[in-house]
């Protein structure tokens, strides 16, 4: 289901594509892939289960640099002032990947706020009142042309 995705970077264009959303930027920004309210709210049951999806490149164009580092999932909660966030889970140079992360506090997922790792009540806090997930689609300092799709969110065992 792509319905209510938005991007984070002004201006910038989203395509609602067959069972995938994409965006296109020309080089250099750093934006993401915003999920809808159906992704929100109180999410305690994903604690322990994944968020699932394939993320890809119809075109990139790196400019000869590596790809950018930084943040490749970011979740949120307003409510409780926590945001942690999740590196190194897109691959450079490839079209597709297809990811399955953890929503548990040993899966390498830091906080925002310390550097370090959140504890078993701060991810239970967080997805109690999920007010933010976003996929970062922004990576090459040229132009790119980002997909995703297939986004999930799998809840934990109970």
């Amino acid at each position: 289901d792509t319905d209510g995705w938005t991007v984070s970077l002004p201006g910038l264009e989203l395509v609602h594509g067959n069972k995938m959303i994409k965006a296109a930027d020309e080089g250099g920004e750093d934006w993401y892939f915003v999920a809808p309210s159906k992704f929100l709210g109180a999410k305690r049951s994903a604690y322990g289960g994944q968020l699932s999806f394939r993320h890809g490149f119809f075109e990139y164009d790196s400019a000869g640099e590596d790809m950018k580092g930084g943040i490749d999932v970011v979740l949120s909660s307003e409510q409780h002032g926590i945001t942690i966030g999740l590196s190194h889970v897109i691959p450079a140079w490839q079209f597709k990947s297809d990811h399955s992360l953890d929503l548990i506090e040993s899966a390498g997922w830091v906080l925002e706020s310390t550097g370090g790792p959140p504890s078993k009540p701060d991810m239970q806090r967080l997805l109690s009142s999920l007010s933010s997930l976003k996929i970062r689609g922004g990576f090459y300092v040229g132009h790119e042309d980002c997909y995703l799709m297939g986004v999930r969110m799998e809840a934990g065992p109970p």
